[in-house]
């Protein structure tokens, strides 16, 4: 049988590269196996710096990942950390070991198990961190992000680490209220207090349904009531008082635009503001040293993310500064629709006003600060003619 030479030469060529293959994977499963050795040192040597290294690094994932609180992929991604956040405390409420699971890959998950804790909680405080700054007033944003950091950093406290199943299961807690804020407005349509009331009843409950599990499990009321109950209604509790000051941000609404101007008009399904601020004057959003004449109105124009489907209102919330601080001049409502991803675009004037100092708030309906921008009212009593510059927006 006479074998083509061009069919033997590719043959060989094929045995060749399949042989260097080889080689090379085993040539890698050396160095592999060189390096675990170093890896192992390191972990022992720097074990206390990598709870601190996986939040941070779930933190700076979440900065140049994360889109807008309605992605679905947002979604399921913080709702898969939840759930697997939630297993890994499971575990260790029911005192699971590493020696219990010789023969499954749960041993080697047992060594990790919390760096891996870390990394998730991380990811999602991050998240929702970002979230709740987006959507609230920087002042209002500040208090509860302060709130959220500290039982962060009292994790990485050696007084508190000795309790650490405790601050875990308060971190989880938060997450997972922090979630429902989030998806459930999403998935009705609307916001207000009823819908953050059931959020936390909805957390609250399966927190007291995790509590009989475990109870059932391992028989420990006591136990069980310090590390699981008690910490995690302590950290509902917290979620309402913050609630009954308006101090959490009104999620998943965001601020994305606010500004000042002396006319705000539609044009062609587009807003066209007109301003007297200098071009270079950046640190302004329009008219905020608004120069008054007799008939001017003053605009507001603002611009807001609302997710697909919600429907609802905002308040336009004037406020005069006096001797006493600001006080209330006028709360327009404004009807808002989700879905726009550049954000809802509305505006509301006043036509009566003062000189002074004022301060403008958007609002949710039930009262939530979602921004705010500060203006200086000025009269104006030249009547040379006016040069309006106009943006379309």
């Amino acid at each position: 049988m006479n074998v083509p030479s061009a069919y033997l030469t590719h043959l060989h060529t094929q045995i060749l590269s399949a042989l260097s293959d080889m080689r090379y994977m085993e040539l890698i499963r050396n160095r592999i196996s060189e390096l675990k050795p170093i890896a192992k040192d390191l972990h022992s040597k720097y074990q206390k710096y990598l709870p601190a290294f996986f939040f941070s690094f779930g933190f700076l994932l979440d900065i140049f990942t994360l889109g807008e609180v309605d992605d679905l992929s947002n979604i399921l991604i913080l709702g898969f950390y939840l759930l697997s956040s939630l297993c890994i405390l499971s575990l260790e409420l029911i005192e699971a070991h590493e020696k219990d699971y010789k023969k499954s890959w749960l041993n080697r998950f047992f060594k990790y198990r919390d760096d891996i804790f870390h990394f998730l909680c991380g990811s999602l405080l991050s998240a929702f961190t970002l979230f709740y700054f987006k959507s609230g007033s920087v002042a209002n944003s500040f208090i509860f992000m302060t709130f959220m950091m500290t039982i962060l950093l009292l994790n990485e406290v050696q007084l508190f680490q000795k309790q650490g199943i405790i601050i875990r299961s308060s971190m989880l807690m938060l997450c997972l209220i922090s979630y429902l804020t989030c998806i459930v407005p999403i998935l009705v349509g609307t916001t207000g207090p009823f819908i953050f009331y059931m959020c936390i009843i909805i957390a609250l409950l399966l927190s007291i349904s995790g509590y009989f599990t475990l109870t059932y499990i391992n028989k420990n009321q006591t136990k069980n009531l310090k590390t699981l109950l008690i910490p995690q209604l302590a950290v509902g509790f917290i979620f309402l008082s913050l609630y009954a000051f308006k101090l959490i941000p009104p999620i998943p609404l965001s601020l994305k635009y606010i500004g000042v101007f002396h006319s705000v008009e539609r044009v062609d399904g587009n807003y066209r503001t007109s301003d007297l601020t200098p071009w270079w004057e950046v640190w302004n959003n329009g008219d905020q040293l608004f120069k008054a004449r007799n008939g001017d109105k003053i605009f507001l124009f603002t611009n807001i993310f609302a997710p697909g489907g919600f429907a609802g209102k905002i308040y336009i919330h004037w406020l005069k500064e006096t001797k006493d601080g600001y006080k209330t001049s006028d709360r327009i409502p404004l009807d808002i629709t989700g879905g726009r991803e550049e954000g809802f675009r509305g505006f509301a004037y006043k036509s009566n006003f003062v000189p002074g100092d004022w301060q403008v708030r958007v609002e949710s309906a039930s009262g939530l600060e979602i921004g705010r921008i500060n203006l200086e009212i000025v009269e104006d009593k030249s009547s040379d003619q006016r040069s309006f510059k106009q943006v379309i927006r």
